[in-house]
C-alpha cells in the first residue's frame, strides 16, 4: 500500500508564496522554471533550494524551506540609476514588506507557514549567459512549516 502523502513544499510555501506575489504585482508574471526561459521584460521565477528539518517530535516536524525568488528586469538602452537599480530595489522592498506583513500565514484561517521572512537579497548575481541583458536580483525566502 503506498503512502498518502502532501506536498508540504507546493501547497504550504510554493502556491501561497505565487498568490500573494501575483496579488501584490498584478501583471507580472510567476514562473517555477528550472532552467531560465525567457519570460518578458519583467517576471519572477520561484526556485526551492532547501528543506531542512529544525526540530523533529513523536507526533510531527518544524521543517524549513527555502525559495529563491529571482526577479528579471529587461534594460534596453542606456543604464540609468533612477530608472534601472532603483526601479529593482524599490519592487525588492515591496517584496520584503509583503512577507514581513504575511510572515505568520494563514489565508482564510488555513495554517501555511510562520516566520517567514526574506533572509537576504543579492543585487549582483552570478547569471548564465542567457541571462544576460536583464538586470535581476536575488530574493532568499525561508520560513519554517510544521507538519
Amino acid at each position: 500500500m503506498a503512502t498518502p502523502f502532501t506536498s508540504v513544499l507546493k501547497a504550504n510555501v510554493i502556491d501561497p508564496l505565487e498568490a500573494l506575489l501575483k496579488a501584490e504585482f498584478k501583471g507580472i508574471p510567476v514562473h517555477h522554471d528550472p532552467e531560465f526561459k525567457r519570460r518578458g521584460n519583467f517576471f519572477i521565477r520561484l526556485i526551492p533550494f532547501a528543506d531542512e528539518l529544525e526540530v523533529q517530535t513523536t507526533e510531527d516536524q518544524l521543517r524549513n524551506y527555502a525559495i529563491l525568488l529571482r526577479m528579471y528586469r529587461l534594460t534596453k538602452g542606456r543604464f540609468s540609476k533612477r530608472n534601472n537599480f532603483e526601479q529593482l530595489i524599490n519592487f525588492s522592498d515591496r517584496i520584503k514588506r509583503l512577507v514581513n506583513n504575511n510572515s505568520n500565514y494563514k489565508p482564510s484561517s488555513t495554517y501555511k507557514w510562520n516566520d517567514g521572512v526574506i533572509s537576504s537579497i543579492n543585487y549582483d548575481p552570478n547569471l548564465d549567459d542567457e541571462e544576460v541583458g536583464y538586470q535581476v536580483a536575488d530574493l532568499t525566502f525561508n520560513c519554517n512549516v510544521l507538519i
